[in-house]
């Protein structure tokens, strides 16, 4: 038995005497129930289900459109999103845009594209030229396991996005925006369709990113002002990537040529980095004094293509090795 007040177990306190313990034990053991009266009972203390660390990240960007290396297509979009951006007073009161559509409605980004394209750094880089900081959402807080509470971080995160005057990023968003269906939850579609009712009355910015766009809800192609593609860079944008990430301090040796690099090794930008960060490392390893040799680059850029066979590979389902023993059927 346990205190309803100070919480002591199986003795008595100041609310409970011994007489009562005893009674209530007799009680216990004739097999009758015994409930605490509801007038003696004290009122419960809220129980809210707020989550521990906030469900958007504050981000300030460290880029700018003149740190992207991107497609002429990819650039026209991110530059067609600045520009109404810059001028939204003048489309909606001047031009007239607010007759037809009745509110000034927000803009609503999707990236899409393979991972390493540029897709976060272009969402930061409209941030920086907006001067407007980004809200990165966290999933892991957004999502929560009592009922209704997901619909309220949801909300919670486009309305402090809003008043902060913030660009909000959701950063692979198929996992959060996945096709409704049949298939799927009952919690899970309905979360969707919260999602897509705050983006449809949204007035700020939503940039969405994602690897992944065949998964995400068809309803999201009426609510998606503009869709900009990244694609892997070709062979003249990547060595214009090479010579960006390749810092001028950087002791590079004699004959180190990043076209023979960028036409040799299909790469996006964020390969070419670790391309870039991994010569750097074959380099060091023989000492300090040491050069950064083409040998280093190609060895690096092998290194990097082969990462991808990698992580393709099924290491649990490989048949294994049978070997005949000598002397053994």
């Amino acid at each position: 038995m346990k205190c309803p007040k100070c919480g002591r177990i199986r003795e008595s306190c100041r609310h409970v005497s011994r007489d009562d313990v005893r009674r209530i034990v007799r009680l216990l053991d004739a097999g009758v129930e015994v409930y605490q009266a509801d007038d003696d009972r004290e009122s419960p203390e809220p129980h809210l289900h707020e989550p521990v660390r906030p469900v958007a990240q504050v981000v300030q960007p460290r880029y700018s459109m003149t740190d992207l290396v991107l497609a002429d297509p990819t650039k026209e979009g991110i530059l067609d999103a600045l520009a109404e951006l810059r001028h939204k007073g003048l489309m909606y009161r001047r031009w007239g845009l607010k007759k037809v559509v009745k509110k000034t409605k927000g803009l609503s980004l999707l990236f899409a594209g393979p991972p390493g394209t540029g897709k976060t750094m272009a969402a930061e880089a409209i941030s920086s030229e907006l001067g407007r900081p980004m809200h990165v959402v966290n999933y892991a807080q957004l999502e929560n396991m009592w009922v209704g509470e997901t619909e309220k971080n949801i909300e919670h995160v486009f309305k402090a996005a809003l008043d902060a005057g913030a660009v909000l990023f959701f950063d692979e968003a198929d996992a959060v925006f996945q096709r409704r269906g049949f298939m799927a939850t009952p919690w899970m579609n309905r979360d969707v369709n919260v999602l897509l009712s705050q983006m449809e009355n949204y007035p700020g910015i939503v940039i969405l990113a994602t690897n992944l766009a065949r998964v995400m809800d068809r309803a999201l192609d009426r609510r998606i002002d503009i869709a900009v593609e990244f694609p892997v860079p070709d062979a003249a944008l990547r060595r214009k990537i090479y010579e960006r990430l390749v810092p001028n301090e950087a002791p590079l040796a004699k004959g180190v040529d990043f076209d023979v690099l960028a036409t040799k090794y299909l790469l996006s930008g964020g390969s070419i980095l670790n391309v870039v960060r991994q010569a750097m490392r074959n380099s060091l390893r023989r000492g300090k004094r040491h050069r950064i040799t083409m040998e280093d680059f190609t060895r690096a850029a092998e290194r990097e293509m082969k990462k991808a066979t990698l992580l393709s590979t099924d290491h649990l389902q490989e048949a294994p090795r049978r070997e005949r023993l000598g002397g053994y059927a």
